[in-house]
């Protein structure tokens, strides 16, 4: 039986382009690869050469390219992980279509086979299981928020009000022990909750990840967030 080939993430986005237009075209000649990925008719004669040279397509000048049957699984596979992790950005995340596709993209040529597995197992759970509907609630309304929109007022942590809500945006590189509050989970993106500030001095109480977190106020001006 055929196997698949270990190619460059270059070389993937070739094999899959050819793929995709073959699907759409019935046939895939190398301006349609050009166009396709945007790229000049050299890269594209290079790229068709050295995918030839592995076995994993036909390729003559002036006719279209075919797959070889090796060319069309090793394609398969790369269209699946593009796919389940496009799924995964769009109906867990709710990343909107062009974020998903674009971050599938990059991702889809380090992802390992057992992580990609896990992911399938983790979508799967979230969208089928009864006792995770209300996952299913959290992430539709919370996730959307952790995306500020340009030019969206931010303020400091130490302004956040008692019992609001807030979304990271940036921490201040000048951040006394940055790297711990990152091993704590402040960082851009995490979703926070200001539960209130001690009655003397400047200790403030913020709930992150599930935790209760204690850090001075002259801290917290270094973290900036959007109201939720």
């Amino acid at each position: 039986m055929a196997t698949t080939v270990d190619i460059s993430s270059s070389l993937e986005d070739y094999l899959e382009a050819i793929a995709e237009i073959i699907e759409q075209k019935g046939h895939a000649h190398t301006k349609d690869i050009a166009d396709r990925l945007k790229v000049k008719m050299p890269s594209v004669t290079n790229a068709l050469q050295a995918l030839s040279a592995r076995g994993l397509i036909n390729y003559q000048s002036h006719t279209p390219v075919e797959l070889t049957t090796v060319g069309a699984e090793t394609a398969a596979v790369i269209r699946h992980r593009h796919k389940v992790l496009k799924d995964f950005f769009s109906q867990v995340l709710k990343l909107d279509a062009e974020c998903s596709d674009s971050t599938a993209c990059r991702i889809e040529h380090v992802i390992g086979e057992t992580v990609l597995s896990r992911i399938v197992a983790l979508a799967e759970a979230i969208e089928g299981r009864d006792d995770c509907a209300p996952l299913r609630e959290y992430l539709e309304t919370t996730m959307p928020k952790i995306c500020p929109e340009p030019g969206e007022e931010l303020l400091s942590l130490d302004q956040l009000p008692d019992g609001e809500s807030g979304v990271v945006v940036h921490v201040a590189e000048n951040l006394r022990g940055i790297k711990k509050f990152a091993d704590l989970g402040l960082v851009p993106g995490t979703l926070l909750q200001m539960e209130g500030r001690a009655p003397f001095g400047d200790l403030l109480r913020v709930k992150v990840m599930g935790s209760s977190l204690s850090m001075r106020a002259g801290d917290a001006m270094h973290i900036w967030v959007k109201l939720t």
